[in-house]
């Protein structure tokens, strides 16, 4: 969660960028016919000496590494970038120099509105292959339904999976306005990856030994859950990013004490 911390340099050689590095956990990594790198220009700028650049995947000295067998999301390809004297024409620059930190925090706020999306579908995927299986399978003469235990978990599962689901809109919508919305979009993939793991966890409960079982896609849920809180940023970053926020709110409005009066 440290974009700041670009370890990939970019070098301009006359009228082309040499790029040298590597970037681990991306997404599509062996899909994909063009990559966003951020690279540092100048280490003595720290995140302000990083840029943005555009690579096609065929230049020469770009490679990607092995294809990583994950616990889930296994239908996408996730690899290592390899940069080694990578050029590329030296208009090949997304933003300006030195952009590139901050176009990665702005990427990085719409990204968690898309994870937010996607463990909101993992969630009511969840709650309801959990409600079905419940009105059909019978224990003790009646359907697990009707036992209060089920019904427990059907209802928390409902309550949280509306929650992120509204988290979820309300940062969109702010995003569709023009508004600030990082705060919301941190807010609604805090909670809607949690709910994701909470609701697939408790999908698998209510089915037993039949969500254990790749027969049913409970364990898929399951497994594929668990990312949404590690990607875009990890539940922690996202409380952090949320009570920083929340402090600056309230550091704007806070009237000093006065000092107790001498004894």
């Amino acid at each position: 969660s440290d974009a700041g911390a670009a370890s990939t340099s970019a070098i301009l050689e006359g009228d082309q960028w040499v790029l040298n590095g590597h970037k681990a956990w991306i997404s599509n990594a062996h899909d994909a016919d063009a990559a966003i790198i951020f690279a540092t220009t100048d280490r003595a700028l720290r995140h302000k000496g990083i840029t943005a650049f555009l690579v096609p995947t065929d230049t020469k000295g770009f490679s990607v590494g092995r294809n990583e067998d994950k616990l889930g999301i296994r239908g996408s390809s996730t690899g290592q970038l390899i940069l080694e004297d990578c050029r590329i024409p030296k208009t090949y620059i997304l933003g300006k120099l030195g952009q590139g930190f901050h176009i990665a925090m702005m990427a990085l706020d719409h990204i968690r509105i898309g994870v937010a999306g996607q463990a909101l579908g993992i969630a009511q995927a969840s709650l309801e292959l959990a409600s079905k299986y419940s009105l059909e399978r019978k224990a003790f003469g009646i359907t697990v339904s009707k036992l209060y235990a089920i019904q427990r978990k059907i209802s928390d599962m409902a309550c949280r999976v509306d929650s992120a689901r509204l988290l979820t809109w309300r940062a969109a919508i702010a995003k569709d306005r023009g508004e600030p919305y990082g705060r919301y979009a941190a807010m609604a993939k805090l909670c809607a990856s949690e709910t994701a793991t909470f609701c697939s966890h408790q999908a698998t409960q209510v089915l037993g030994a039949m969500g254990y079982i790749s027969d049913m896609p409970a364990e898929r849920y399951y497994r594929d859950a668990r990312v949404t809180e590690i990607i875009g940023g990890t539940s922690e970053i996202q409380h952090l990013l949320i009570a920083n926020d929340v402090l600056k709110d309230f550091s704007r409005t806070v009237v000093a004490m006065p000092s107790p009066p001498p004894r």
